[in-house]
């Protein structure tokens, strides 16, 4: 089992030193978002149509969202995984990706669900569906694919370091 309060806890120290070294303010800083609910939880597998990945439904029990996850990405919530304006915008980047681009990841767009993205560049984070070859892998595309995940876990762990590298780029 996945010790999400510990995790959470290890980025929230990050962004912190994070936030104390941007001092022009170029990313966003935000704590994340309470748990999702069971209930809430549960609408949204009924809005989808399916049940979601168990690692990310656990993570969104302990954290329902987190804007500014990493600069100016947001993190989607069970809100926000519903039909709203930032799916919207994130089904839209995931229109944009160019066929040849997909077929070279090995996916289909019908097999991935938007889970962050920002509206400052084409940053876009993808969940694979159960009906993927690789159920709950996580793609990063901004135009080509730039990393994979095997799983949520793992992305999220690559996300402290991500921010960590930030935190060393600001510094110097």
């Amino acid at each position: 089992m996945i010790n999400w309060k510990d995790m959470i806890a290890t980025l929230i120290l990050v962004k912190q030193e994070l936030m104390k070294q941007d001092v022009e303010k170029i990313w966003p800083h935000h704590f994340p978002e309470v748990g999702a609910t069971e209930e809430s939880l549960l609408d949204l597998e009924e809005e989808l149509g399916y049940k979601l990945d168990l690692t990310y439904r656990d993570f969104l029990q302990h954290a329902n969202g987190w804007k500014g996850f990493y600069q100016t990405v947001d993190l989607f919530g069970t809100e926000q995984l519903k039909d709203s304006t930032k799916k919207e915008y994130a089904e839209m980047l995931l229109t944009a990706i160019d066929d040849q681009v997909l077929k070279e990841s090995g996916v289909s767009r019908s097999e991935l669900l938007p889970i962050a993205a920002t509206e400052h560049d084409k940053d876009l984070f993808v969940l694979s569906l159960p009906n993927s070859a690789k159920p709950g892998e996580i793609l990063w595309f901004a135009g080509e694919e730039i990393d994979r995940f095997e799983n949520f876990a793992e992305f999220f762990l690559a996300m402290i370091d991500y921010n960590r590298e930030e935190v060393l780029a600001l510094k110097s």
